[in-house]
Order: structure tokens, then C-alpha cells, then sequence
């Protein structure tokens, strides 16, 4: 057990310290104020603050985590054995930096809560985090620091970290639509009747034609397929769909929720793999309610996983909705167009509301790519970058999340997704 003393106790603190020692190093650990009982204590001990205040270890503390609300701080990143840090501390601490409030800022999204430059759909832009702007947007780097850190008081004092733990890959699949052509509705296929006719996109106008003909498979239906991949590996992969169950709108026109063959679908799928909902842009609670509802009764299941449609994570107020209604986790924490750690961190973490400074009971899930913001690249450039990614994860021995949209399933596409996949599900 460590023991760690500060001066003064802040939810700040506590939820930090919490989410490194317990969640991430699975170390036993108490916090306390009592100088007292810190300088009684015989076993590991860190002390936390301005000054050490003996020869336990130390860490210094940056002024974060004693403030409530929101400041527009500094950031100065240096390295640390070639690992960035931030919010760098005095020559008598352990480590170089506050380890707690640089994970604290990351974590949280501090960034996102200040003013900033959004793009058309009115998400935060990776080119704007300071994770981007100074180079580490593809490392998980609370967690290697939180590696770190435990490899230093392993080295100090006699304990152990856990080494066993299991770790898998997580695909995510984000599904707008479940069929580019099949049952959309005689408006929505006129509509795309024309729109292909007078663009002369003639395969797609042949392929709707015979899809709708009853001709030729949908493109988008590949759902049997996956779940054929998925039984015959001998991988640990996780597979979640979300889907929409919102009204027809100017970004969501797929197929309706109501047709029995959608509802019938999301059942079938659910028989193999976990189900979540894609909500519909910008939905209000009540919104997000009746979706919830609409899950409900198609699955006999409650709604606790979930997704913001186009990656829009207005923060807090999208966290805040899914608080209200009692959700469990969120898949939402990436960027739809940059791959990389959002949060830089590939554990789950519980979302803190720096507006109340108050850890909440939502569990956040972050992924380390979506397929979206790669698939442009060759094969060979795909590959490289996901095993990169995939390395962290590994090292770490956290699971390895990815995100794709259902129409990256596309035949018409000539995407790579089908042979990342299969890589994937080819590691044991």
C-alpha cells in the first residue's frame, strides 16, 4: 500500500490520484492529510506539495488542482526521457513535473472547456489540442507516465505491479444507416435516383437499381460476414455496434427505425456482439430519451453504451446530458479525423465535471483511431500507423480501440478496412 499526503484534500486531487493508482497501476493506496500518520507510516509513502518533507518520495504540485473552475494556463512542454511533460516542477522532486495536474488537464479536457475555433459541424479540432500542436497526439501518455512513475516506486520501495491483466481489441462501428440503398423509401430512392443520374455516377445508379430490384446485395450489408470472422479467430476482439434510432433529418436520412427489418437486424446482431445508440447530432435530452426508449423495447436491453453521431462531443454539455439520464459508458473520446489519444489516455476513465468539480458515474471509453481519418492512406501507411498505435496499447496491456462508420463496409469502396480487420483478429 502507498501512502500519499497532502496538504490540503481537493476533488481534484482524490479523483486524480484514484484514476493512476488504482485504475491504472492497480495499486493499493491511501490518502491522507494527517502529518502524523504519514511520518509514522513505515511502508511506500509519497508526499504531494511544495516541499518534501523528509526522504519519502516526492512529487511537486502545480497549482491546478488546489483552484476550482477554469484557467487559461501556460504550457511549456519539455521531456522527460524522451517522454513530453508539462507543468514542470523544482530539482528536489522524483519526477520533473506534476505528473497529477498534467494528467488532470489532459484527461478532463481542460482545453476544450476554453475558448477555441470549432469546425462546420461545430467539433473541437485536433490542430488546436496542445497534444497535437507538440507532438504526442499518438502516444497514451498519462499512461506511460503512470508506467513510469510505478516502475520508481517499485525501484524505491518493495512492492509490485500487476503485469497479468487482459487486453483485447475493440472494434466500434458506428452505423448511420444499416443499407446504402435497400428499404430507404420511394422518396429518399428517387432522390438518389436523380442525384447519381445527373452526376453520371452510373455503377451506383446500376447498383441502387438492382439492390432495390431485389438484384444484387446491398453494399453496406456485410454483417454476417463479420460475425463468420469474428467466431472463426482465435483473437480476443470485442465487437460493439451503435446504432441510429433518431428521426429522419438532413444528416441522419438513413434507413427508418420503425421498418422491421431495421429492428430485426439490431436483434440478430445483438445475439453475437454488444448494441449500442448513435445519437442523433445535437439531440436534446428528451431526444436522447426517446432514442433510449426506441433501444429499449427493440433489444429487452437497457441503453447503457452509446456514441455522439459525426464524433461531436460538445464538452461538457454532451457528458452532461448522458449523466442526467443515467448512462454507462461512452465510446465517444476520439477525433473522427485524426488518429490518436483524445484524452491521451487508453483507459477508461470516469468523466470529472470541472463545472461542479465532481467525478460523475459515466464511464468514458476512449478509441485510438477511426478508420475515417486513415482511409485515404495506402495500405501499407493504414497498417503502419495502427500497428504504432496498437504497440502502445499492447505495452500497456490496455485494449486497442477502434472506430469505423458502417459505410466504410462498402464493396464499392475498394477499402483496406476488410484487411485491417482480419489482421486484427488474426493476432492471438
Amino acid at each position: 500500500m502507498v501512502l500519499v499526503f497532502v496538504n490540503k484534500f481537493t476533488a481534484r486531487k482524490q479523483y486524480i490520484i484514484k484514476h493512476i493508482f488504482k485504475r491504472i497501476l492497480q495499486l493499493e493506496f491511501e490518502i491522507t492529510t494527517d502529518l502524523s500518520v504519514f511520518i509514522a507510516h513505515s511502508g511506500a509513502k509519497l508526499s504531494y506539495g511544495k516541499k518534501p518533507l523528509g526522504e519519502e518520495f516526492f512529487i511537486w504540485s502545480h497549482d491546478l488542482l488546489e483552484h476550482t473552475g477554469i484557467e487559461d494556463y501556460d504550457i511549456n512542454v519539455t521531456q522527460w526521457n524522451e517522454l513530453p511533460v508539462f507543468f514542470q516542477g523544482t530539482g528536489k522532486s522524483h519526477v520533473p513535473f506534476d505528473l497529477f495536474a498534467a494528467s488532470f488537464y489532459l484527461i478532463t479536457r481542460y482545453e476544450e472547456y476554453l475558448p477555441q475555433v470549432k469546425d462546420d459541424l461545430g467539433r473541437y479540432s485536433p490542430s488546436a489540442s496542445i497534444a497535437m500542436v507538440n507532438g504526442f497526439l499518438e502516444l497514451p501518455l498519462i499512461d506511460l507516465w503512470s508506467q513510469r512513475l510505478g516502475h520508481l516506486l517499485e525501484e524505491r520501495f518493495d512492492i509490485s505491479l500487476s503485469r497479468k491483466r487482459n487486453h483485447h481489441n475493440h472494434l466500434l462501428i458506428d452505423t448511420p444507416s444499416i443499407y446504402k440503398y435497400k428499404l430507404r423509401g420511394p422518396l429518399e430512392f428517387t432522390k438518389q435516383f436523380f442525384t447519381q443520374l445527373s452526376s453520371l455516377r452510373l455503377r451506383d445508379l446500376i447498383t441502387n437499381v438492382a439492390v432495390n430490384l431485389g438484384l444484387k446485395k446491398d453494399p453496406y450489408d456485410q454483417y454476417d460476414l463479420l460475425i463468420h470472422q469474428i467466431k472463426e479467430s482465435n483473437a480476443t476482439t470485442k465487437v460493439t455496434y451503435f446504432f441510429h434510432l433518431g428521426n429522419y433529418s438532413k444528416y441522419d436520412n438513413g434507413v427508418s427505425h420503425k421498418h422491421r427489418n431495421y429492428q430485426e437486424l439490431i436483434k440478430h446482431i445483438a445475439d453475437y456482439f454488444m448494441v449500442g445508440l448513435r445519437y442523433t447530432l445535437d439531440a436534446k435530452i428528451e431526444e436522447i430519451k426517446k432514442q433510449s426508449k426506441r433501444f429499449e423495447l427493440i433489444t429487452n436491453r437497457t441503453a447503457q453504451y452509446s456514441i455522439a453521431a459525426q464524433g461531436k462531443i460538445s464538452i461538457p454539455n454532451h457528458y452532461k446530458k448522458l449523466v442526467d439520464l443515467e448512462h454507462a459508458v461512452d465510446y465517444s473520446m476520439g477525433y473522427h479525423d485524426q488518429p490518436g489519444f483524445r484524452a491521451s489516455t487508453a483507459h477508461p476513465f470516469y468523466f470529472y465535471d470541472l463545472d461542479y468539480e465532481v467525478q460523475t458515474p459515466l464511464l468514458i471509453q476512449p478509441y485510438a483511431i477511426h478508420y475515417k481519418s486513415i482511409e485515404k492512406y495506402t495500405f501499407n501507411g493504414q497498417e503502419a500507423l495502427v500497428s504504432r498505435l496498437k504497440a502502445h496499447c499492447n505495452t500497456l496491456h490496455v485494449p486497442f480501440t477502434m472506430m469505423l462508420s458502417n459505410d466504410q463496409f462498402d464493396d464499392d469502396k475498394r477499402s483496406h478496412v476488410h484487411t485491417i480487420i482480419k489482421q486484427l483478429l488474426d493476432e492471438v
